[in-house]
């Protein structure tokens, strides 16, 4: 018995000389720790005065003047512009044009809707087929039945432009498209 107790009396006593030895390194390196610099906190940016632009300037043109301008002194601005309109008959339609040759009193236009095609079937199967494949690029498209034929169409777009760049995403995915017109 006596033998036992020496057995667990060193084991204890190596537990506890483990547990002082532990915590005197965790001590010595959380020391070292918080005096050596931090990382990332000098690269931080810090907070500064505000700076005004017009003082920065002292006097000089300030490139900003138009965008701090308010929206009474623009339209006081562009009085002298307006003022000096002249009217031209053009033609036969007695049309009304400025110096540069803008309507002043523009007449009906008709818009032109843009769409982009992506192919026209005779079969209703392949064009839900080709909607399928378009939707999954996350083009929204819808089927239209012009005769016999079932025409795959993207849109409307009131600009060429925005067409164009439609047309251009299914180009890079190997997909040939025309863009079509109507005038309504």
């Amino acid at each position: 018995m006596a033998q036992q107790q020496s057995k667990f009396a060193a084991g204890f006593a190596g537990f506890l000389i483990g547990l002082v030895c532990g915590l005197g390194i965790a001590a010595c390196a959380a020391i070292l720790i918080t005096k050596s610099p931090i990382p990332f906190v000098e690269k931080v940016q810090k907070n500064t005065a505000a700076v005004d632009p017009a003082e920065e300037l002292n006097g000089s043109v300030d490139p900003n003047a138009r965008l701090n301008a308010d929206a009474s002194s623009t339209t006081a601005n562009r009085a002298p512009e307006t003022a000096a309109v002249k009217t031209v008959d053009v033609m036969q339609n007695n049309t009304k044009r400025d110096a540069q040759g803008k309507a002043l009193a523009p007449g009906v236009v008709t818009p032109t809707i843009y769409w982009v095609q992506a192919g026209a079937f005779q079969n209703n199967d392949q064009a839900q087929s080709l909607i399928g494949k378009l939707a999954f690029m996350g083009i929204e498209s819808h089927v239209s039945k012009s005769g016999n034929l079932y025409r795959v169409r993207i849109g409307p777009f009131d600009e060429q432009a925005s067409a164009k760049e439609v047309q251009n995403s299914l180009t890079d995915q190997d997909m040939k498209s025309t863009i079509v017109t109507q005038k309504q």
